[in-house]
């Protein structure tokens, strides 16, 4: 394949989320996913992006299917999935760093019909604007011998602490119109003044949802993830 037949969007896009924070996310993806055991065995995710998750999972022997309003990440669901007409349910419906491309109003809908496309559980990560204090230091085996009992202080050690306040402003259309890449705009962010998480996860419980945790990532803290079930009617 010659360069000019290479997409450079979707190039960008894989690239994008092969650096070394942000590929920590795909890992809480895939980690979570596998720790629900059996309960889990088809899959669709929403807005796909680079592609890593359903790569990964498909190769562990989950059924996965995508939905997508880009042509390019050749979905299973070609369009916007709040239009789109699947009849397929899945035990585990994800849309990871997607629900941001929406407005605001359309998050409590959006889930609901995430919702009805799922047996159990619907699973995403949203952005998120946060401060963190955080340190890390590696023991090495030198100065922590096990015959003075000091084995447990080997290896890497870390402290980390988020919070919201003070809160960045909103997003405003500036801020993504005079940016050029694929995953504009973001029209709202957890920890911005007018969403701080309480709103976000109260948004979720409305949707019919019952959260089972949330939480950032520890080495990408810009990522909140929320899994939550449905709610047995």
């Amino acid at each position: 394949m010659s360069e000019s037949e290479i997409n450079t969007e979707l190039r960008e896009e894989r690239l994008w989320a092969l650096e070394e924070r942000r590929f920590t996310s795909t890992r809480i993806q895939i980690e979570s996913v596998t720790e629900l055991g059996d309960s889990v065995s088809s899959i669709l995710e929403v807005g796909p992006g680079s592609g890593y998750f359903t790569t990964f999972t498909k190769g562990l022997g989950y059924s996965v299917k995508t939905a997508d309003i880009k042509p390019w990440s050749d979905p299973d669901y070609l369009g916007d999935v709040r239009e789109l007409d699947i009849e397929e349910k899945f035990d585990l419906v994800a849309a990871f760093e997607m629900l941001q491309h929406l407005p605001f109003s359309e998050l409590a809908p959006t889930l609901t019909k995430l919702s009805a496309l799922s047996n159990k559980y619907v699973f995403i990560s949203v952005p998120a604007r946060t401060h963190r204090l955080g340190f890390s230091i590696e023991i090495p085996t030198l100065i922590a011998p096990r015959r003075l009992g000091l084995g447990w202080l080997r290896g890497l050690h870390s402290f980390s602490l988020k919070w919201e306040w003070p809160r960045a402003a909103d997003p405003n259309e500036r801020e993504w119109t005079c940016r050029d890449d694929y995953w504009n705009p973001h029209y709202w962010e957890v920890g911005r003044k007018s969403y701080p998480r309480s709103r976000v996860l109260d948004e979720i419980k409305s949707a019919g949802l019952r959260i089972l945790w949330a939480k950032y990532n520890p080495q990408f803290h810009h990522h909140l993830f929320v899994l939550a079930e449905k709610v047995s009617t």
